[in-house]
């Protein structure tokens, strides 16, 4: 006869390994994952996401353990799956970081620093405005539901009881950091083409006129003219960095496989 409990087990034990999977997810990924969320509200959307996901992926969870060192053992891989992917979101968010950091350095505005709040940590002026806009524009054309359906389409390569596939998301974070600093340098290309014709520029000036002081007729027009360029191209600097986010964060799980 069948009853309640044969029913109820099963649906919880699918929905303890959904929301252990996508709640780790949540917990790393740029936008849900900043200090300035409500822990209660990412763990209220983990817990909503598994109560809607578990009709949908239930058919993929593996049988009830009956061990705790193995019920133990399986959550650790959900975990480890959904920090993955969560991280894979990170590190592409902080593309825009690391071009701001290169952009400040070239138009000597390195030195004004504040906290950043998306890289827990103190950055540069134009660093931290490159990243709030990262996130800002990773709402304002849905990524975050790209990163979200990323989660629940890892479920079917990344099967729940299997053991997780640490060497291939190693090197595939390995790939994800150098692909996300090299897109970052192309980005600041323009400022730092700049910067390197104002240092030849002060470079000729120095030797023509020794005794002008190069470095106080140069720094005005440095920023001045870097920050122009960086006006001029920041519209193009973003809609090439979301097709970038996209293209790598859609093509991570065939990557992957």
């Amino acid at each position: 006869m069948f009853s309640l409990e044969q029913f109820l087990v099963p649906q919880l034990f699918a929905a303890l390994l959904i929301f252990t999977r996508v709640g780790s997810g949540i917990m790393m990924m740029p936008g849900l994952a900043e200090g300035t969320v409500s822990l209660r509200a990412r763990l209220l959307l983990a817990l909503s996401l598994a109560v809607l996901l578990t009709p949908v992926l239930s058919g993929f969870m593996p049988p009830v353990p009956g061990a705790p060192f193995a019920l133990a053992v399986l959550l650790t891989g959900e975990i480890f799956i959904g920090a993955m992917i969560g991280t894979v979101a990170r590190f592409l968010i902080s593309t825009l970081h690391v071009a701001g950091t290169i952009i400040s350095t070239q138009s000597s505005l390195s030195m004004a620093t504040q906290f950043d709040p998306t890289q827990a940590m103190q950055g540069t002026l134009l660093g931290n405005f490159m990243s709030t806009t990262a996130v800002v524009v990773m709402f304002a054309v849905d990524l975050h539901l790209v990163m979200l359906r990323g989660l629940t389409d890892s479920y079917t390569l990344f099967m729940p009881g299997d053991f997780p596939p640490v060497e291939d998301f190693t090197a595939y974070l390995t790939m994800v950091l150098s692909h996300a600093f090299e897109v970052a340098f192309r980005l600041s290309a323009p400022v730092v083409v700049l910067g390197l014709l104002l240092y030849y520029a002060s470079g000729i000036l120095n030797r023509l006129m020794p005794s002008i002081q190069v470095f106080f007729i140069i720094l005005p027009v440095q920023v001045m003219l870097s920050l122009v360029i960086l006006l001029s191209v920041f519209g193009a600097l973003i809609m090439n960095y979301t097709q970038f986010f996209a293209d790598v964060f859609g093509g991570f799980l065939e990557d992957i496989g």
